[in-house]
């Protein structure tokens, strides 16, 4: 149902027309997720959709483009939004997959500079072999050669 303000009515909530799409989405999908809410103010339950659709955008993002504290953050909004009546199983589960993610590219990240530090000697221990494999062949040749008359007499 449109409203004069620009907002739609969708689920109880009012939107703004650019998120009618996202919330109607939301309960297509997640029927459940208002179902118990607590708040019947209607500025509370827009403070809260618009809370629930910055948590979605938050979760959308790539495990690097977030830090620990915005995780913790993140999942500190999901509790309060759940306390308030939200079922966010479906959310919840999306974010702990995210910092899963996140603590998975740490330890990747800490395993190549480990991997790239290992080469790193082994090139050093491989070019002084090489240096020490010249010395022994140039030993090689000079001991091989033939002596001439000036050398022996």
């Amino acid at each position: 149902m449109w409203n004069g303000d620009g907002t739609v009515e969708i689920n109880g909530f009012r939107v703004y027309y650019s998120e009618v799409e996202f919330v109607r989405r939301i309960f297509e999908r997640h029927p459940e997720t208002a179902s118990n809410l607590r708040p019947k103010n209607q500025l509370v339950k827009n403070a809260y959709m618009n809370t629930l659709l910055d948590l979605i955008d938050i979760t959308c993002l790539a495990p690097q483009e977030l830090t620990e504290e915005e995780l913790v953050d993140a999942e500190n909004t999901l509790l309060d939004l759940v306390g308030e009546g939200f079922e966010l199983d479906w959310l919840k589960k999306k974010l702990e997959e995210l910092c899963v993610k996140k603590k998975k590219m740490e330890t990747r990240g800490d395993r190549m500079r480990e991997l790239d530090r290992m080469i790193v000697e082994q090139r050093q221990r491989l070019l002084a072999l090489e240096v020490e494999l010249k010395n022994e062949e140039n030993e090689a040749v000079s001991d091989s050669a033939r002596l001439g008359f000036e050398d022996v007499v």
